[in-house]
């Protein structure tokens, strides 16, 4: 017995390596034209693996239960069993991701490949792996068409401006609406890692959305739980954040000598003398009294006062989801916290963000389908009460040779100056709080065959409260006696709270069907209907001395108290339908049409408006003629027109004769009773701004398809724009704008991607690049211009700069005494200062000319619109690593400064940036490319908006940069993982631009906004 049990095992051994031997295992990968080279061939679960020949053939060993993968760019993975075969011959089928994908349109989708109108896509991908807390922060740069710029760095007030391709009209409509699973909402609180996808319209597409499309739509897509298996992911992120962009101030030495030279160019003495030049260089510690100014000190040393107020920033992100499905529903669960800290020092600026999410599908019987997406959001920001990011502008301003100190440790100010690192330190807390309520659900009923029936009804409820106040902060002078207080005086502390909520409701409901008739008529028809409603409340109460600094409470207050408040209501009833056809899968026809109705407007022949849109597409490659054409794997063309309306011009309430309370009116002696007037007139014949937009494109997939390239080409037209009209100043009274004015705007768009594999090495390429420009074409005849910047002037684009063209600065007594022949030029005019051409040769410098209609000696010389925006992404991966680079970038843009530091000394105590430190006119100087400094009012000349102030904002960032790697398969599945990924991610690391002084090209035009920042992080993703 013991000896049959034996042959036993040893006979199911023998098998059992004979199941599991590995074998050579040979074969073909070929597509529907030929055989492939380079395709991967790589055992699952595994890294090993060959690539096919030139004659797409391969060789590898494997054991009858390996599964082979093959995967190739442009085509779709395709598996394949071993099994007891040696030999296989695998056809690899065309990736129609690049053309057949799903795409979000208004009420419904497309597949891409019959998409006739201009969309932009992008995915999930866009938002992983990087240190963000804000969506826009990742789309900077990857949507064609569109700008979106930031003005501040400060932790959940960042400022975004989104833009699709360029202005529409002057009374707004330049944001696009945003819609998160068709119903309004906020992208600034959306969890990042809930997107699954985003779609641009940008053409008669758009039209579907009627009176609120004149800026594009953004339809955004949160992610569902997907058929299989529960899934739980999580992913982190810590960064530590390093500031940029901040306006670089001069030492207390380069201070001295500019004010010394602004002294002696004004006939002065200058107050530095070679002995206290010498103290500054020698960082003498002691201090003076003034030799001009009573009371002040005159100190030697430097105080960065950048850096003793700022420091790098930390941040956090945790993000969690579970999801999947059962027979008759599926479910995705998330939650996400944001923790950034902001880089004042001492202070709480800080922004904290949660996000719960729960998107939930039941299938209520076979043929109706119930989907609830609800979700919270909760960001709470902190700041420096009675400040805010002021505190960053004080620090800017602060004297280079102010010390934070005085000699006994308490805060130091003089003749006037606040002291930045005082409000950090002193000034208390205050919080801005929002909460946002999602409730979106949607009925989808399966009516016939090919015919549906969606009910959707949704609401957002945002809630708002912020608490700030003020208290005394005392500032002291050398000697430790009190200067003056700052924020507020003793016996005038103050607090303030805001409250306010917005109810927006939307009711949709609409009819669906589609169907193929004799395998070549393809019918896609919608109708439906909408309603929304936006309600919006708010109030204001305050109270001044409050008797505690530690506690801050309105019952507290002993002084006054005030409170106010407002609502408002809109709404938009709408119907909208759309017909769609496809014939033999080439050739396409889209019509929309949408009709709102809104409230804002009065009579009924005002009130309504059509908003139609109709586009065609051809695809060429389905043709006969282009089947031998190998290297085209799809070509097609397409063509839109469509209207879309803007109301954002017009007054909630405009239609409605209103009334201003306030003031008093006296009625008889001593009499006084409160007053009220009229605001303005009543507007009952203005309607809306039609904006219509047309639209050429072509896409293409070549090299079997490892090649995309998509281009547009835009025109859009607002030729009943609101504008002011002049009446005769008898009117009395300011009438309502008029639907007179007219708007161009026309610019492309393209790009261009490349991806292919050599072996396991896998690497990516795509471009874009996108511009818009415009010109106010009718605007009632209104010419007038201003010098430096004019938000409209006809003939001109919008936000256009106007200024002097420089012709150099004045080196010689001849060069002087010839450009004083010409009159407007100041009396005081000398060698080192500018000199501006006569571009109207009258004989004159002037602003206007004598001659009617015709411009004075300043010329057009830009506008703040970006032109030509890119970006750049790269990408490789190999075996479990991957790499990606991002670039993204402005061709052209012109910026000004404004403000104080638009020129140098524009008043005495105002000390210039440093980037003017020996660059100026000086007699040791000749050739200096500035103008000479002065305290005199020859700066005003030499300093006013000219070409030599004209900055090229153009700019190229490092948007992105990171480096992942994903552990083995056969490793993270002892761990009961099916991913798991580490990474390294930069964000914002380098920028290359001609902005001079220290300052960010996407910086407020005054320089003083919180700082931009520089983020290095490191991050897991896991997949259970």
């Amino acid at each position: 017995m013991k000896k049959a049990v034996t042959a036993f095992l040893f006979l199911l051994l023998l098998y059992g390596h004979a199941a599991f031997a590995q074998s050579e295992i040979k074969g073909t990968v070929r597509d529907e034209k030929g055989p492939l080279q380079g395709v991967s061939v790589i055992l699952k679960h595994t890294t090993r693996g060959v690539t096919t020949d030139v004659l797409g053939n391969f060789s590898i060993r494997a054991n009858s239960r390996d599964t082979l993968v093959f995967t190739y760019t442009g085509f779709a993975p395709q598996e394949v069993v071993v099994g007891d075969q040696s030999y296989y011959s695998v056809t690899l089928s065309g990736n129609a991701r690049a053309l057949e994908d799903v795409v979000v349109v208004g009420y419904g989708t497309r597949r891409k490949q019959f998409l006739t109108g201009s969309v932009s896509t992008v995915n999930a991908e866009v938002f992983q792996s990087r240190p963000i807390t804000n969506a826009f922060a990742a789309l900077q740069g990857e949507v064609p068409g569109t700008y979106i710029q930031r003005y501040s760095g400060q932790p959940g007030s960042e400022d975004f401006n989104l833009n699709v391709r360029g202005a529409s009209s002057i009374n707004g409509a330049a944001s696009p609406l945003v819609l998160i699973d068709g119903i309004e909402g906020n992208l600034n609180l959306l969890n990042p890692s809930d997107i699954e996808s985003i779609s641009v319209l940008k053409d008669a597409q758009a039209s579907i959305y009627g009176a609120r499309g004149a800026g594009g739509v953004f339809l955004v897509t949160t992610k569902r739980g997907k058929s299989g298996s529960t899934k739980i992911t999580y992913n982190n992120n810590f960064a530590i954040t390093k500031m940029s962009g901040m306006m670089e101030s001069p030492t207390t030495y380069q201070f001295a000598i500019m004010e010394n030279e602004a002294n002696i160019h004004n006939g002065a003495a200058p107050m530095y003398t070679p002995e206290l030049l010498q103290k500054i260089l020698n960082n003498d510690p002691n201090p003076i009294p003034h030799p001009i100014y009573g009371g002040w000190m005159l100190f030697f040393t430097s105080t960065d006062w950048i850096k003793e107020l700022l420091e790098n920033g930390k941040q956090q992100r945790h993000a969690i989801s579970v999801s999947g499905s059962s027979p008759n529903s599926s479910y995705y669960l998330s939650g996400s916290y944001s923790d950034q800290r902001g880089v004042v020092k001492y202070a709480n600026d800080n922004n904290k963000l949660y996000n719960l999410r729960m998107n939930y599908d039941y299938n209520l019987t076979k043929g109706i389908r119930l989907e609830s997406k609800l979700s919270f959001d909760h960001q709470h920001r902190s700041d420096i009460a009675g400040v805010g990011n002021w505190v960053i502008g004080e620090a800017i301003f602060g004297m280079p040779n102010h010390p934070v100190y005085t000699k006994d440790g308490k805060f130091f100010a003089q003749g006037g100056w606040s002291n930045a690192v005082a409000f950090a330190k002193e000034a208390p807390t205050s919080s801005y709080n929002t909460r946002n309520i999602n409730a979106n659900f949607k009925l989808i009923a399966d009516i016939v065959s090919g015919l549906k029936l969606n009910v959707q009804a949704g609401t957002n409820y945002t809630a708002k409260n912020s608490t700030d106040m003020g208290k005394p902060v005392p500032l002291y002078q050398w000697d430790g006696t009190l200067a003056y207080y700052s924020i507020a005086n003793p016996g005038q502390s103050w607090l303030e709270e805001q409250n306010g909520t917005v109810n927006y409701q939307n009711y949709n409901s609409y009819l669906q069907y589609n169907k193929k008739f004799a395998g070549r008529h393809d019918i896609d028809f919608m109708v439906g209907g909408s309603y929304e409603k936006n309600e919006l409340k708010n109030t204001t109460a305050g109270r001044y001395n409050i008797v505690s600094d530690n506690v801050w409470d309105l019952n507290l207050g002993v002084g006054d108290m005030y409170s106010k408040g407002g609502a408002n209501h809109w709404a938009i009833g709408s119907y909208f339908s759309r017909l769609g056809y496809v014939l033999d899968d080439k050739y396409m026809l889209e019509a929309n049409l949408r009709f709102d109705g809104s409230s804002r407007f009065q009579l009924s022949d005002k009130r309504w408006g059509m908003f139609p849109g109709v586009s065609v597409g051809w695809r060429l490659s389905k043709e006969s003629f282009m089947q031998d054409i190998s290297w085209i794997n799809e070509l097609k063309l397409r063509g839109s027109y469509g209207k879309v309306g803007n109301q954002d011009g017009i007054g909630l309430y405009d239609f409605i004769q209103q009334i201003n309370l306030g003031g008093v009116y006296p009625f008889g002696a001593g009499r006084q009773d409160p007053a009220a007037t009229l605001q303005g007139m009543v507007a009952y014949n203005r309607t809306w701004e039609t904006v219509v937009n047309k639209n050429v494109g072509v896409d293409a997939t070549l090299l079997r398809n490892k090649i995309t390239f998509s281009f547009d080409y835009f025109n859009k037209i607002n030729n009943d724009m609101l504008i002011n009209v002049t009446y005769p100043s008898m009117l009395g009274a300011t009438p309502p704008s008029s639907n007179a004015g007219e708007l161009k705007t026309w610019g492309f768009e393209t790009s261009l991607g490349w991806k292919d594999n050599v072996g396991d090495f896998q690497y990516s390429a795509r471009v874009i690049l996108s511009d818009a420009e415009n010109k106010l074409v009718n605007l009632g005849g209104a010419n007038t211009y201003t010098l430096g910047m004019n938000n409209t002037r006809e003939g001109y684009p919008i936000n256009s700069y106007f200024a002097y063209v420089f012709d150099g600065i004045i080196r010689t007594q001849k060069e002087l005494d010839d450009y004083k022949k010409l009159e407007g030029v100041p009396s005081g005019i000398g060698i080192g200062d500018a000199r501006f051409k006569d571009l109207n040769g009258d004989g004159k410098i002037s602003l206007y000319s004598d001659k009617a209609g015709t411009d004075g000696d300043v010329t057009y010389v830009g506008n703040t619109a970006p032109r030509y925006s890119y970006g750049i992404n790269l990408g490789a991966k190999y075996k479990g690593f991957d790499f990606g680079v991002f670039f993204q970038g402005v061709g052209k843009r012109t910026l000004f400064r404004v403000g104080e530091y638009s020129m140098p000394w524009s008043d005495w105590w105002r000390q210039p940036p440093a980037f003017y430190y020996g660059k100026t006119w000086n007699e040791d100087r000749p050739n200096a490319e500035y103008p000479r400094l002065s305290f005199g009012d020859i700066r005003w000349w030499n300093y006013q908006p000219s070409t030599m102030q004209k900055i090229n904002a153009a700019y190229v960032r490092l948007k992105n940069l990171q480096l992942g790697y994903s552990l083995p398969a056969n490793l993270i599945r002892k761990v009961a993982l099916t991913n798991a990924r580490i990474y390294v991610s930069g964000q914002d690391l380098w920028e290359k631009h001609h902005v001079l002084g220290g300052w960010d090209t996407e910086s407020a035009d005054w320089g003083g906004n919180y700082p931009f920042q520089r983020y290095y992080s490191f991050g897991i993703d896991i997949t259970f």
